[in-house]
């Protein structure tokens, strides 16, 4: 989970390779220069392989883009309005100050190149003055903090007595360490770090001497910010970064390296491979957390594509792995499994369906056991379903150890909070809902034991499910006696438009009628006395979650009148 994370915050700090005086001949744009939308005008590179400007996306529709300019599909690297396209004759403007600017056809202001404003802002009243300082300490709690509060910068113990001057993600539960400057030589209690009146960052020990220091480019440090990028920086009063905790090169060479600000290797990503010099690169960090190397050759022909070269990391099932505070790379009640190019595919276990999108998790088909007076009798209508080679590691909230398979079974079916229980050589692991990390590993030789309900099948409607006490009956004081039936009652209430008849006294219920709506229209079409009428299980879940519309139902007893 570390090295992913590390890649998400990476990418967000990338600095751009400067251009040197000699190839940049003839291209500098000077302060003034403007290009306008649908006017074809870029500013292009030396070897005219890259150019920024307007790139229509749709008809009318463009945006403020860098792309791949001698490529057939004008593969973008980067754009400034991505959600928000402007139309022709919107205006990109250099101004008199070096400021970047966009503006839309009527001049109102898009976006900016504001990276030293940002820091300004994000940082207000959590910037670190010079001659501020952090003591190693086991009791003491001093430390800078980005402004969300999500990445501290300080001491880190790692033993007793030693310590890491450190970032680290500071609001999950194992606190992952992000980035160290004396990873190799723990300090003791007493080491300080100081930022030094000549704006150098500089770590000691307990005896005064130096361990480590920041080296900062040309030009005076004012203050250093922890920002929320988990990035660490030293910055004049500009706002200019002079120094930071890490940056990511992508040189010539074509390999990709982590490199502290001093010029320390933190650890090379992907090497280069042979005839580099051949081919275009990009590096993507892509939706599924996997950051991919790409190539695509300069000789190219109309069958030439991007292809993956390298990927990080290599198995994006385990490397993700949330023990509190998510459900893993496919999420809750789900499991994953790879395929080329460390692609994760997302699965849901037996009488589980998918939620939305592929990342967004499962949820059970059935209705889950209950935990009241009637669990011994409610737990006779459950089963256990086998899958082999699947786990869903951590979160157990029980664990029975050498113990038969029988016995782990029978514990599970008596136990109403029991969804899962994980069987591996002689231990039995229990979880409940909702269950993440799940795998799928040819390496494990355990088996999961899945609970279903065994009145729904997957085949089964959702009528089955309910008993006809459940949906035909209805004991209560009314006034009416036609209220005395459930199902004829509230069909007439919503032929009527009279649904607050049924949640009467609840203003709870009458405060969101529409939600009330989804409800009883998902009830109607489940107690129809045409069987052939009732919709399946999973086409109920999506009705009652609002993921799909719920078409009007006709009468419930109309086919027996």
């Amino acid at each position: 989970m570390a090295s992913c994370r590390l890649l998400l915050f990476i990418i967000s700090t990338v600095s751009p390779i400067s251009l040197t005086a000699q190839e940049s001949t003839n291209k500098n744009v000077t302060l003034g220069s403007s290009i306008v939308a649908n006017s074809n005008s870029t500013w292009t590179s030396p070897s005219g392989e890259f150019a920024f400007g307007f790139k229509q996306v749709a008809p009318g529709a463009f945006l403020l883009a860098i792309w791949f300019d001698q490529l057939p599909d004008k593969t973008l690297v980067w754009s400034a309005n991505r959600d928000e396209p402007v139309p022709a004759g919107s205006t990109v403007h250099l101004s008199a100050d070096g400021t970047l600017e966009l503006f839309d056809q009527r001049n109102r202001w898009i976006w900016a190149n504001q990276a030293t404003s940002v820091i300004a802002q994000e940082s207000l009243n959590r910037n670190v003055t010079l001659r501020s300082s952090i003591v190693a300490n086991a009791n003491a709690n001093s430390t800078w903090t980005s402004p969300s509060g999500e990445f501290t910068f300080g001491f880190w113990q790692i033993s007793p007595g030693a310590f890491l001057l450190a970032i680290w993600f500071d609001q999950i539960h194992d606190k992952t360490l992000v980035w160290s400057a004396n990873r190799d030589e723990p300090v003791s209690a007493g080491s300080t770090v100081q930022l030094s009146t000549d704006g150098t960052l500089e770590l000691v020990d307990q005896t005064g001497r130096r361990v480590w220091a920041s080296h900062a480019r040309s030009g005076t440090v004012a203050y250093a910010a922890m920002l929320d990028t988990g990035n660490l920086v030293l910055a004049s009063n500009t706002s200019a970064i002079l120094w930071q905790s890490f940056q990511l090169i992508f040189n010539n060479s074509g390999s990709i390296n982590l490199y502290q600000q001093n010029g320390t290797l933190l650890r090379p990503l992907f090497e280069s491979g042979p005839l580099v010099g051949q081919f275009y690169h990009r590096l993507v960090l892509e939706h599924d957390g996997v950051l991919r190397h790409y190539v695509y050759p300069k000789s190219a022909n109309s069958s030439s594509a991007w292809s993956v070269r390298d990927f990080e990391p290599s198995n994006i099932c385990s490397a993700v792995v949330e023990r509190h505070t998510g459900g893993g790379p496919c999420g809750f009640n789900s499991y994953c499994s790879i395929k080329a190019e460390g692609r994760p595919s997302c699965n849901c276990p037996l009488n589980y369906y998918p939620r939305g999108g592929g990342l967004s998790g499962c949820t059970p088909d059935f209705v889950q056991q209950r935990c009241d007076h009637q669990q011994v009798q409610d737990a006779l209508s459950f089963g256990l379903i086998e899958m082999y080679n699947i786990d869903w590691p951590f979160v157990d909230y029980t664990k029975l150890r050498n113990v038969d398979e029988d016995t782990c079974r029978q514990s599970c079916l008596s136990d109403c909070f029991c969804a899962i229980a994980i069987y591996s050589d002689g231990d039995c692991f229990k979880k409940s809902l909702p269950f993440s990390n799940g795998r799928l590993d040819s390496g494990f030789a355990g088996k999961a034991l899945i609970k279903k309900n065994n009145n729904c099948g997957t085949e089964e409607s959702c009528a089955t499910c309910c008993s006809e006490h459940d949906k035909r009956s209805y004991e209560a004081d009314v006034e009416d006696e036609g209220e005395a039936v459930l199902a004829d009652w509230a069909y007439d209430c919503y032929q009527q438009g009279a649904l607050d008849l049924l949640v009467a006294g609840d203003e709870e219920a009458k405060s969101d009628m529409k939600t009330l709506e989804i409800y009883v229209k998902t009830a109607i079409w489940c107690i129809q006395e045409d069987p052939t009428l009732r919709p399946h299980m999973n086409i109920v879940m999506h009705m009652l979650q609002g993921s799909m519309q719920v078409p009007t139902p006709p009468d419930p007893t109309a086919f027996i009148h």
